[in-house]
């Protein structure tokens, strides 16, 4: 699934705007502070406990945290909040997170998922993430809100535009995804998950 987004950031070399850095995953920055030498001397600047962003203490976290303009973005708690931090120092600046109900309990790809996305025309800023109950939510990268204009209020339903028909029905309808969106231009594009552990019936019929 693609929505209009509008526009393309042009990174800092100190920045991670991207999943793996860029749209051609290179997942690599030409900084020289850190190397072989000094590696075994870094210490642990700050902290982040994620313990009050869900139901239950998540100890797997998967997501690849973003970086833009000195402001951290990740995807954070079994509910999957996103959170924007002070790089410097780890100061939460906001936390935005999605109250989903039986839809979020009965997803298919749940916890805080692999990321987020960063999309900016070089005035208005916006991160872009999929819940576990498979909803894309467009937030002010200042303020953590939903961008309005954006889907319905902020929001587009993934699995009630999606072209085929979700069984059994929208709230426990077996879609999900745990990757992060990734933008192109003025497009996002979403992938789309299922419940893992299905071992097919045949291998050529798997109907």
């Amino acid at each position: 699934m693609a929505a209009d987004a509008s526009g393309q950031y042009r990174a800092k070399d100190t920045e991670w705007p991207s999943n793996a850095a860029d749209l051609a995953s290179s997942r690599y920055r030409p900084l020289d502070q850190i190397n072989a030498s000094n590696f075994n001397k870094l210490e642990v600047a700050w902290r982040f406990k994620t313990d009050s962003l869900g139901n239950r203490p998540e100890y797997k976290l998967e997501g690849t945290p973003l970086m833009v303009n000195g402001v951290v973005y990740a995807t954070a708690g079994t509910r999957r909040a996103v959170i924007a931090l002070d790089a410097a120092t780890g100061e939460l600046l906001w936390v935005h997170g999605e109250h989903e109900g039986a839809r979020g309990a009965a997803a298919p790809r749940q916890l805080s998922g692999r990321g987020l996305a960063f999309w900016s025309d070089g005035k208005e800023e916006r991160i872009v993430y999929v819940t576990p109950g498979y909803r894309l939510i467009a937030l002010d990268a200042k303020t953590g809100t939903r961008i309005p204009s954006f889907g319905q209020d902020g929001m587009v339903d993934l699995k009630l535009n999606d072209d085929q028909t979700i069984f059994p029905d929208l709230t426990t309808g077996e879609i999900g995804m745990q990757s992060a969106p990734v933008v192109a231009k003025d497009t996002i594009i979403v992938g789309a998950a299922f419940r893992e552990g299905m071992t097919p019936k045949s291998m050529r019929n798997n109907k």
